[in-house]
């Protein structure tokens, strides 16, 4: 997370730079969509490493909640990132489970 003097309020929009080094693309869009009642997340161009992402709030929304949003963002940013590199770390063995759970239905071949 950026420092919290580095978030900007303008014109009822905070912009962001995220490093695609650090964030996935997916992780981001589920960022987005899982605080889409407070803000829209509107994510931009991709340049180098880096995705320009602009939340933007209401009319009635004040300065002080729209930066207390954006820091949401980036906590749910950070969990959905975990949570991609936790289903890629497992994905053999839920693959495996998953055979071993089908082998015993009669659905698969059995050889």
């Amino acid at each position: 997370m950026p420092p919290a003097e580095a978030l900007a309020f303008r014109d009822g929009n905070v912009p962001i730079d995220i490093d695609l080094r650090v964030y996935r693309l997916s992780a981001i869009q589920k960022a987005a969509y899982r605080l889409a009642r407070q803000c829209t997340a509107v994510l931009g161009e991709i340049r180098g490493h880096s995705l320009s992402v602009v939340l933007t709030f209401g009319p009635e929304t004040r300065e002080r909640e729209a930066l207390d949003v954006a820091r949401l963002f980036f906590r749910e940013l950070l969990d959905q990132e975990l949570r991609e590199k936790v289903r890629e770390e497992t994905a053999p063995l839920r693959a495996l489970l998953m055979a071993l759970a089908f082998s015993r239905t009669g659905l698969a071949p059995r050889e």
